[in-house]
């Protein structure tokens, strides 16, 4: 693998030697598919709760691996067109996972997360095909601040147009039809369902039973992201136990993806802060008492 710091020096140098390096940093793991780790666990939300803090914690451990070049690799959203072959080429190598193995008598971790993996009706199954055996991870957070927080999120970055009010009132003519292209045409990508649906990725859970029905309750691990802000250290903690790993020492915890944003009218809060009602109680009878501080 190409490092980031060897990419930088090759910034210096002519555009076929750039276009080499990259190509190389892309697509090595494809040259020897067979030998690649399937990832064994997956950080699969929730938008805006602090999936990339968690990840980037547990890559600090040294037996914990990810993909080379980001969190997730995006396989099963908008890289499916692409085959297994080029997803595990992402991965380290078996023979270097079986000699840390060996040296310290655990099983390393590989893994990789996006948010929209707890959203999409259908990705559950995809990781499932691929490792059945996989162990799962989300932290969830209070899902209204979540929605306001994904909203100023996109306005951000250039996907909202519309006001906070205007785009939870829009949101189910934007969502229509979306599923069912999505169910059509598995590489089909939504861009609705993956920016607009502030609303809908609170009902979490729908989405979290969906994980629980194909792996099991006992390989899904729920976490609260106001408690990762609060004391990230016993968070990250329960992640690495939960992946059979020593615990994490001697790091830092900054939060990333930090966003700030105006107060919210209260009269929005309150208006649509009932949406979520009927998931919030499916999730207190669903999870042990005091997982989520804000149910």
């Amino acid at each position: 693998m190409i490092g980031r710091k060897a990419l930088g020096k090759a910034t210096a140098l002519p555009q076929p030697i750039r276009d080499a390096y990259v190509w190389v940093n892309r697509n090595v793991g494809q040259l020897d598919p067979s030998d690649r780790a399937v990832p064994n666990f997956y950080v699969v939300g929730t938008q805006r709760g602090g999936t990339t803090s968690l990840f980037i914690y547990l890559l600090s451990h040294e037996l914990v691996h990810g993909p080379r070049r980001a969190k997730g690799v995006h396989y099963f959203d908008t890289n499916y067109d692409k085959s297994l072959d080029w997803y595990v080429g992402n991965f380290p190598r078996v023979s270097t996972l079986l000699a840390q193995e060996k040296e310290h008598g655990v099983t390393p971790a590989v893994g990789e997360g996006a948010p929209y993996y707890l959203f999409s009706p259908f990705i559950p199954e995809r990781i499932h095909a691929v490792n059945p055996n996989a162990r799962i991870l989300a932290v969830l957070r209070e899902p209204l601040d979540r929605a306001i927080s994904h909203h100023n999120h996109e306005t951000k970055r250039g996907f909202e147009t519309l006001g906070l009010e205007a785009a939870f009132e829009a949101e189910p003519s934007r969502l229509e039809g979306e599923v069912e292209k999505l169910s059509a045409d598995p590489t089909y990508i939504s861009l609705p369902h993956i920016h607009h649906a502030y609303l809908s990725r609170g009902q979490y859970a729908e989405q979290l039973q969906r994980y629980f029905d194909l792996f099991g309750s006992d390989n899904v691990l729920v976490l609260d992201s106001s408690q990762m802000s609060e004391n990230p250290e016993a968070v990250v903690r329960k992640a690495t136990d939960f992946l059979g790993l020593p615990p994490l020492t001697g790091v830092d915890y900054p939060l990333y993806n930090k966003r700030e944003y105006d107060p919210v009218d209260p009269e929005i809060r309150e208006r649509f802060g009932h949406v979520f009602d009927a998931s919030n109680q499916a999730l207190r009878e669903m999870l042990p008492e005091g997982t989520l501080s804000w149910l």
